[in-house]
């Protein structure tokens, strides 16, 4: 015989022995693994994967053949790869293991059929081996894995999805966030699994039916292997493609529903419990394996996420802005796949570029018509997404079967904490309610500021640490090029050329409009020729009317109703300064659109305005930022006078307005709407891989 043919036949050939000598180390470096790929038929499909194997791996393969003639096949292989392919003739798969074992007794890299392996296949398994000897088994999702068929559950196909392939997919099941954890699954399957050294010498040797099938083979095995203890895992960052083109027999014995009444009598006298177990586990839908899959299956085709779009009305404030701005940016997120949007009535002429934008879908739907499990008038969804406050008669049960996964975001907790915006306490307690009762049957609950989460804890609100998020709103969305119109109704009521002012809100009793009134007079007292204008919707209850009535009010006063989106960007270009005594938000949009328009804006630095105007890099959110001795300029309480000197201060010194403004926008670049949509829809995977609330 030949060295050739010696290297060749003889698997032993080269392989590190066990033994030492007195003085080295017991502790021997061996080979972490060793593959095996056993060649029954179709020897030239088989050694596609043989090449594989070595070129994506460092490791040593033996081939098994089942006929001796298949030999030649690989020589030209051999003779590329050194002495790290040999070859032997073997009767099974399980025969070809379980010898490889015995020899090198390194993990095991088991392949069955001829398969198209992704880069660095096999690294996370082996780590997840090398960290818990427990494992005794490592699968990967597949086009044609049983069970772990991907991207559908249950449903091999003879190819990859469209447009993709093992390289693609694996890339983006390792790149996109939450990052693969170890998954359990019911038993080891696949046309490639991993057998952990640690489970052969505890479990011995693979046993297979007479029909010799490896997925019996490694079902068994894992059986053996869990009734002492270990546990099979599944890698779904790892999707190795099994083709039609080349694989020998990518959907036959693809699940075990496909077992012979022999095997299937052969596994059931062996394990009773199993199949009856493999039945039940197959189909359900929060397990760990089934968990994991659906994070994995949105990773590839991308989310598809329903938002519910009621509060889309005929005015706009901060509400639909915010909304607006969110449905934009995730449509545009390459990771999304379609966003649509439930609306109570025809598309406003607000919201017309956003809600009929690419990958938008928006249409009039009742709560009848969400459905459940895909058969609403939207189809299969993701996500279903309330990106604001629910409110008392809000069809809760309907959003939340609307979806595998349900979410909603509390935006501030004003109106859970002051019954004043209410008719009566019925109406508060009925608030409260809806409040808490979404937030226990939300599966995630995102916030707009770090403030808001600590409020929600001050008020006691039912929610997990791990299943709230703080997920800042954009800034970006309003710029000085904005297109503009000077108000109808400010020009109707007397208003001539001249500086002004502004004071931009609802008239909620939280947003003291009376203290911007009163510290505006003290301005004008001061010597400042400025006007004030107040422009804003009104509201029933809980408002600053009569207190802003005390304040006896100048000739160059202008209180207007809620203005269109052109009027507003025209006040916020052209008012000397902006009034924002706010004392309770959620965020606090109003100095940053002001701050894009290059106008300073007179806020108290509290909670969320002195967390988020002091984002930007090098900044500190010291006493000093908070009396006005840094910029942006905050006031330190909400006094007029302390209002009425920030204001001086800026009316003064157009430079320091100038660095006010500056700071500001700094800060708000670390706001963009792109980074809110990136958090979303990493908080959207994340809610898939976790079970139902």
């Amino acid at each position: 015989m030949s060295a050739e043919e010696s290297r060749v036949l003889n698997p032993a050939v080269g392989v590190p022995t066990l033994s030492v000598s007195d003085n080295q180390s017991s502790q021997i470096a061996r080979p972490r693994a060793t593959g095996v790929i056993f060649v029954a038929q179709s020897p030239d499909r088989m050694a596609l994967s043989v090449s594989a194997l070595l070129e994506q791996t460092p490791y040593d393969v033996v081939a098994g053949v089942l006929y001796p003639l298949y030999i030649p096949t690989f020589n030209a292989l051999a003779a590329r790869h050194g002495d790290r392919l040999s070859v032997r003739t073997v009767g099974s798969v399980s025969q070809l293991i379980n010898e490889t074992y015995e020899q090198r007794h390194t993990s095991i890299i088991a392949i069955d059929d001829a398969v198209v392996l992704p880069p660095n296949p096999f690294d996370t398994a082996l780590q997840w081996i090398d960290d818990d000897l427990r494992v005794a088994t490592v699968s990967f999702l597949s086009n044609a894995s049983g069970s772990l068929s991907f991207p559908t559950r249950n449903h091999p196909e003879d190819r990859a999805p469209d447009g993709q392939d093992e390289v693609s997919i694996s890339r983006r099941l390792r790149a996109l966030k939450p990052q693969a954890k170890p998954t359990p699954i019911i038993y080891a399957t696949g046309a490639v699994v991993v057998l952990a050294a640690g489970a052969l010498s505890a479990v011995g040797n693979l046993e297979a039916p007479a029909s010799a099938r490896f997925d019996i083979a490694v079902a068994d095995f894992s059986a053996r292997s869990r009734a002492k203890g270990f546990v099979d895992l599944v890698d779904t960052s790892t999707y190795i493609l099994r083709p039609s083109d080349v694989a020998v027999d990518p959907i036959a014995h693809a699940t075990l529903d496909s077992l012979t009444p022999d095997d299937r009598g052969w596994l059931l006298h062996r394990h009773r419990s199993l199949i009856g177990f493999v039945d039940s586990e197959l189909t359900a839908s929060e397990t760990p394996f089934a968990l994991s899959h659906q994070v994995a299956a949105v990773k590839v085709r991308g989310i598809r996420v329903l938002i519910d779009g009621s509060c889309f009305g005929p005015n706009e404030v901060g509400t639909q802005v915010a909304t607006s701005q969110t449905i934009r940016a995730l449509s545009n997120h390459p990771d999304v796949r379609e966003v649509c949007v439930a609306l109570p009535g025809p598309v406003p002429n607000y919201a017309a570029a956003t809600l009929t934008g690419p990958k938008v879908r928006a249409q009039q739907a009742g709560a009848h018509e969400l459905g459940a499990n895909g058969l609403g008038l939207f189809g299969a969804v993701d996500v279903a997404f309330r990106p604001y406050q629910p409110v008392p008669g809000w069809p809760l049960d309907a959003w939340r079967a609307a979806a595998p996964r349900f979410g909603i975001s509390i935006l501030d907790t004003i109106a859970f904490h002051n019954g004043g915006y209410f008719a009566d306490s019925g109406q508060w307690m009925a608030y409260r309610a809806a409040q808490l009762e979404a937030v226990r049957a939300a599966d995630f609950v995102t916030v707009i500021s770090d403030d808001v989460i600590g409020q929600m804890r001050l008020h006691g609100f039912p929610i997990p640490s791990e299943r709230i998020r703080s997920i800042p709103l954009g800034t970006e969305h309003l710029d000085a090029n904005e297109p503009a119109t000077v108000p109808s109704e400010l020009m109707a009521r007397g208003f001539t050329v001249g500086s002004f002012a502004l004071c931009l809100g609802v008239n909620y009793s939280h947003k003291n409009r009376e203290l911007a009134r009163a510290a505006h007079e003290i301005v004008r007292a001061r010597g400042f020729d400025l006007a004030l204008v107040m422009a804003g919707a009104s509201v029933p209850h809980g408002t600053t009317r009569m207190l802003e009535g005390r304040v006896a009010p100048s000739d160059a006063t202008y209180v207007l109703p809620e203005v269109s989106s052109a009027e507003r960007n025209w006040l916020l270009r052209h008012a000397s300064l902006v009034w924002y005594p706010t004392s309770a938000e959620g965020f606090g949009l109003v100095p940053f659109e002001a701050a894009a328009f290059g106008t300073p804006t007179v806020a108290v630095g509290f909670g969320p305005v002195e967390e988020l105007a002091f984002a930007r890099s090098g900044s500190t959110n010291d006493a000093s930022c908070q009396h006005g001795t840094d910029v942006p300029m905050l006031a330190r309480d909400w006094s007029p006078e302390s209002l009425a000197e920030v204001a001086i201060s800026l009316l003064n010194d157009p430079g320091l307005a100038r660095r006010h403004t500056a700071a500001l926008n700094d800060a708000g670049r670390h706001y963009s709407w792109s980074r809110t949509a990136d958090v979303l829809v990493e908080t959207f995977r994340e809610s898939l891989g976790q079970p139902r609330r």
